[in-house]
């Protein structure tokens, strides 16, 4: 792939405010994990649930949100939308943190209070990649992207719904609603994100929307909007539904993109590295959350299913799959080339974040699996510090990068 010539996207600040934001509420996720893997100290609820949701909400959310500027903000047209964007942004910015701190709380009131900003922050985007829409050539990582964007408005609003449910202490949704909002996040949402970016980044730009880019994305959008309704309405066929849908869509995607991987430099300093490993990942999840579900429909977990028989590894196992193999991958890499014209501060920690996140992730996994929890004191620290230090490397990075155009698609230059 060769490189191409940068984009003038005037929506600079909005990208690098919320992927700063987002890495700052990730050390409290980081920290946590550590400490909890190293088993020094007990954890309430709160605090794990502190843990989760700096993760996905504070981590994910607001690196999806700054890749979704990235990737429709291409077009100068991007400066007519007015006053949305960024009071959006700030609106993500501020509301994301507090939104964390009341799950700390562990007051159901403030979760509630605090839940409707972040609500409304990502509506707001929402509203602004439909308008730019209109001034983008749409490819499929664009296309993917708002579908993913489709996907988690329905489930921040199931989620936001929920912590009401629990202040008024009042029935406001179905039980089946607890399944369903992260089955839709997870699912319907990350997948469609990591398949975008490695459109974005490995695809051939061609100026022509590819048929067999746009059924691959398809299948898990629809595989995602069958199993939240399946979900919702206790309906098990629809829950089944989804798993050829994922699997013949991550069928395709293998197909379209395995061979591409032989070509990423996996020892030198670069982002496609990341992306690379992020497809590895997703394809792993995909296998685990069909397991889970042919498990689940077919009875293994009782009749009707009861949660506390499903085995803990492949939850957390799946779930990591998705929030550190997938996406933690795909937001760092996407922060290295962001960042790109500051690779020369601290290099070797680009091989730190890459080699020690990853094999520490592995090794975790691992020690699930075979219920050996003195591994999971080793490998923990090792997955935990080398993102600390990630974070340390690119916050810096990103605080004394100049005002230069951000690179649209290209593979950036050798280092």
């Amino acid at each position: 792939m060769s490189d191409q010539i940068a984009q003038d996207i005037p929506v600079r600040w909005e990208v690098k405010a919320q992927f700063q934001a987002a890495m700052a509420i990730f050390v409290i996720t980081v920290v946590i994990g550590i400490l909890n893997g190293l088993k020094v100290m007990e954890f309430s609820r709160a605090d794990l649930l502190t843990h989760v949701h700096a993760g996905t909400v504070g981590w994910i959310t607001l690196g999806v949100l700054a890749t979704s500027i990235w990737l429709f903000g291409g077009s100068r047209s991007t400066a007519s939308n007015g006053r949305l964007l960024p009071a959006t942004s700030v609106l993500a910015v501020v509301a994301v943190p507090l939104y964390v701190l009341a799950f700390w709380s562990g007051n159901f009131t403030l979760r509630a209070i605090f839940g409707v900003p972040v609500l409304v922050a990502i509506a707001g985007l929402f509203i602004w990649i439909i308008s730019q829409s209109r001034h983008t050539r749409l490819g499929v990582a664009h296309l993917a992207i708002l579908g993913a964007i489709v996907n988690l408005s329905v489930g921040s609003v199931i989620g936001v719904l929920m912590q009401f449910q629990f202040a008024l202490a009042r029935a406001l949704l179905p039980a089946e609603a607890f399944t369903a909002h992260p089955s839709t996040l997870v699912i319907g949402y990350l997948i469609l994100v990591g398949m975008a970016i490695t459109e974005w980044r490995f695809a051939p730009d061609t100026g022509r929307l590819s048929r067999l880019g746009l059924v691959q994305i398809a299948l898990p959008f629809l595989g995602g909007v069958a199993l939240t309704l399946g979900s919702l309405l206790n309906i098990q066929a629809l829950i089944f539904l989804n798993v050829p849908l994922e699997i013949l869509g991550v069928l395709i995607y293998i197909g379209r993109f395995a061979s591409r991987l032989s070509h990423i430099r996996w020892m030198e300093q670069t982002a496609d590295r990341h992306f690379g490993l992020s497809g590895v990942f997703l394809v792993l999840n995909v296998a685990l959350l069909s397991y889970l579900i042919i498990s689940y429909v077919s009875g293994a977990y009782g009749s009707p299913p009861r949660f506390e028989l499903i085995p803990p590894w492949l939850i957390i196992g799946m779930d990591h799959a998705m929030f550190l193999g997938v996406m933690s991958n795909t937001l760092f890499g996407l922060i290295q080339l962001l960042a790109w014209d500051r690779r020369a501060f601290w290099p070797w920690a680009d091989h730190v974040l890459f080699w020690g996140m990853n094999f520490g992730f592995v090794g975790f996994v691992v020690s699930l699996l075979t219920h050996s929890p003195q591994f999971e004191k080793v490998f923990t620290p090792i997955m935990g510090v080398s993102i600390l230090l990630a974070i340390l490397t690119y916050t810096i990075r990103l605080q004394t990068l100049a005002t230069s155009p951000i690179p649209a698609r290209a593979t950036p230059p050798a280092a």
